[in-house]
C-alpha cells in the first residue's frame, strides 16, 4: 500500500510539472498581441511577423509603413482583454487615446498567432 502511494504521488507531482511547462510554455494571446502590436509600432515588421500568422504577414506587406506612425499616435496600450475558444482567441485592446482593436488570434503548432485574412 505504501508503495502504491508513493507511485500515486509521484505520478500527480509529474503530471503538475507537466502542465505547469504546457501552460508556461507559450504566451498568452493577450501577450502575443501586446508584442506585435509594439513590433508594428517600432516599425519593426519582421519581429511582428514572428507573431503572425502567414496570411497577416502578407496583409502587412501591403500596408505596414501606415501602420507605425498611426500605433505611436495612439500612446500605447491602456488594456487588454482576451477570450479564448479552443484554438482560437479574440483579444481585445484599448488604447491610451481610447481607440480600439481586437485582434483574432489562432494557436499554430502549440503557438498563439494574429491572424488576417484580410477580409
Amino acid at each position: 500500500m505504501k508503495n502504491l502511494l508513493k507511485v500515486l504521488g509521484v505520478v500527480v507531482m509529474c503530471l503538475s510539472i507537466g502542465l505547469t511547462v504546457v501552460a508556461c510554455g507559450s504566451p498568452s494571446p493577450s501577450t502575443v498581441a501586446k508584442k506585435f502590436y509594439a513590433a508594428l509600432e517600432k516599425g519593426d515588421m519582421e519581429a511582428a511577423g514572428k507573431y503572425a500568422t502567414p496570411e497577416t504577414v502578407a496583409m502587412l506587406a501591403m500596408v505596414g509603413s501606415k501602420l507605425p506612425p498611426m500605433l505611436k499616435n495612439y500612446g500605447g496600450i491602456k488594456s487588454v482583454s482576451e477570450k479564448i475558444d479552443g484554438d482560437v482567441a479574440k483579444v481585445s485592446i484599448v488604447f491610451k487615446n481610447d481607440e480600439t482593436s481586437d485582434l483574432d488570434l489562432k494557436r499554430v503548432d502549440g503557438k498563439w498567432k494574429v491572424h488576417s485574412s484580410g477580409k
